[in-house]
């Protein structure tokens, strides 16, 4: 596709700056140094916030008169105003309906929303608008696929591991479970507790997956226990175990987790030993021998001991004199089984019922819709600064107490998120010049890069050309958002395209958000978006909307929608109508959305 030297110049000038976002970590990196990476994902959220939408000087009032403050509209607002009032720090202005409704609309369901949802959303007039489309949102079959890909990035299900096999019947057995458990709003606490304790074969039964994904076949089956105890606490809890599992936290964790520098080796083993009963044999497929499933069971009688050398981690042996067996113990309460109660159950009881559960998943919630954790990084919260580590101790707390009340409702938190002044803050600060100190207060809206999935759907939607993924031993998908794992795609030219986005492979390779020069290249190269915005292509956006009209300032008007959910301003609108009047009109309006495509107002939001 030919570009002329400005429309060229102008995509190089902003897809480059992609880079200017917040990345995820691994486990072990948030465990070695939380408090810098906590810094350096402020850095991050300040610089995409001024490269996105550099902050305008606008005055505040005469002198004297009151400082601007949050419309208080629930609890998050009192909190949040109350810091910034006490701290003098002043909040943004509120955003538009269209930039609200785009955010609202990727962060709730992970595509933006089509031409006419916009069009209909700015003419309503209505005082509860916002709070009606949440819930629109919060009640859609894309809120079903958005949120089922975070819960599947959380429990890291996929087809393959380096160290585990689900194969494509375990891994899609397990996808519909979490996607049923979220289209039917199962509460979030029983949907781990079904995890914890699934049992059956892992081809028919989805939660016993779960135990599955974390089995360690080259080392002794306390590998597998051990995997299972720290993947739970860091998933669930947010609290960074693995180190424990080779060594006890004195002289080792002071600088990064005070609460767990006080806790040994022993008590990581008291955690893992609830595992001690669990048992996955594999089964040899008839058909193809080189497959195969588990049937997870629980025995009645097992324990997990300590006379191990060989596997993944350090010997384990009792102290002199001691025994070499664990008696499961949840190491937060030292709360052991009740008679005759399965292990797995206990644990699962125990984990779910402690505050600390609701605390980790209200922070991990607020860091999708916020961009940033109360407590940063998210898995790594330190139970001897909670009333220190988090941004907003207070509204930390808030959150967990209103989860538990709701029980454990994810639609119910989200919507609380969504509906609050601080959410729907502009991303463009306007009281003056931004101040980076200022990131902790949520005075801004911080913006994020689209994720992969959501990128590539957003594309999909905006240019109106649809994508079709085989995936293994499921139907043919049409949205990037409703695959079961992040390595489907493969090769294929959607595949690849995610992967250059950094959706990663739930494995070793974490999602990221961080830019790449092969992000730019794609977007301006790759086949996924140049034939999506071509006037030859019958069901493209282009094509529409130059076969319903020939008039440039209306072409202007519909594809800004269309690809940035919001009309165009005045100037905007008079350079684009120059520009479609200085060449062929079809090639030029092919060359408009290419351009908005390729903008860092699209990339992010």
């Amino acid at each position: 596709m030919r570009r002329s030297p400005t429309v060229l110049a102008l995509a190089l000038g902003t897809t480059l700056l992609t880079g200017a976002s917040g990345r995820e970590t691994c486990p072990m990196g948030a465990a070695a140094a939380p408090d810098e990476l906590r810094d350096a994902a402020y850095k991050a959220a300040s610089v995409a916030a001024e490269s996105v939408a550099p902050s305008r000087r606008r005055s505040v009032g005469a002198p004297g008169s009151p400082a601007p403050k949050l419309t208080i509209v629930n609890y998050i607002d009192t909190r949040v105003q109350d810091k910034l009032a006490r701290d003098g720090v002043v909040p943004t202005s509120m955003a538009s309906d269209e930039e609200f409704l785009r955010r609202v609309s990727l962060d709730l369901t992970g595509v933006i929303p089509d031409a006419a949802s916009v069009n209909a959303f700015v003419a309503d007039t209505s005082s509860d608008k916002r709070a009606k489309k949440v819930d629109e949102l919060l009640n859609s079959d894309a809120f079903v696929d958005r949120w089922t890909m975070w819960l599947g990035d959380l429990v890291q299900n996929v087809i393959a591991s380096a160290n585990i096999r689900e194969f494509q019947q375990g891994r899609n057995v397990y996808y519909t479970y979490l996607r049923d458990s979220i289209r039917n709003k199962k509460p979030y606490d029983q949907i781990v507790r079904d995890l914890i304790t699934g049992k059956g074969n892992s081809w028919s039964v989805g939660q016993a997956d779960y135990i599955v994904r974390q089995i360690q076949r080259n080392g002794p089956a306390q590998d597998t226990y051990d995997n299972l105890a720290a993947h739970s606490a860091e998933k669930f809890l947010g609290m960074p175990l693995l180190c424990l599992s080779c060594h006890s936290g004195k002289g080792h964790l002071e600088q990064v987790n005070l609460y767990l520098s006080g806790k040994t080796r022993d008590n990581f083993w008291g955690m893992a030993a609830f595992f001690a009963r669990t048992q996955n044999r594999i089964v040899r497929d008839a058909t193809n021998p080189q497959t195969f499933s588990y049937d997870v069971t629980d025995n009645t009688n097992g324990v997990y001991r300590l006379n191990t050398t060989d596997g993944n981690k350090s010997p384990r042996a009792p102290a002199s004199g001691a025994s070499d067996t664990v008696t499961p113990a949840y190491m937060f309460t030292g709360e052991v089984p009740r008679s005759g109660e399965a292990y797995r159950d206990a644990y699962a009881r125990m984990l779910t019922a402690d505050r600390q559960f609701a605390r980790a998943s209200v922070n991990y919630l607020w860091k999708e819709m916020f961009g940033l954790g109360l407590v940063e990084p998210t898995n790594a919260l330190d139970l001897a600064r909670l009333d220190t580590q988090p941004t907003h101790p207070e509204l930390l707390e808030d959150l967990t107490s209103d989860f538990i009340a709701h029980n454990y409702d994810l639609r119910a938190m989200l919507r609380t998120m969504a509906l609050s002044s601080t959410y729907q803050l502009s991303t463009t600060y306007t009281p003056g010049a931004w101040n980076e100190a200022w990131v902790p207060y949520f005075a801004r809206r911080y913006p994020k890069r689209m994720q992969a999935e959501a990128l590539l759907d957003s594309i999909v939607r905006a240019t109106g050309v649809s994508i079709a993924i085989p995936v293994q031993g499921l139907n043919t998908i049409t949205k990037a958002m409703a695959l079961p794992d992040t390595t489907e795609g493969g090769r294929r030219p959607e595949g690849l395209f995610l992967a250059n986005f950094g959706r990663g492979n739930r494995d070793d390779v974490v999602r990221t958000n961080d830019g790449a020069i092969a992000q730019a290249l794609a977007m301006m190269n790759d086949n996924i978006v140049t034939s999506r915005v071509r006037q030859s292509n019958a069901n493209s956006t282009v094509a529409k909307t130059l076969a319903s009209t020939s008039d440039p300032g209306t072409i202007v008007d519909q594809i800004y929608v269309a690809t940035l959910s919001r009309r165009p301003t005045s100037s905007e609108r008079q350079r684009e109508i120059d520009f479609l009047r200085g060449g062929t009109l079809s090639q030029r309006t092919e060359d408009l959305q290419w351009v908005l495509l390729n903008s860092l107002e699209f990339l992010f939001y």
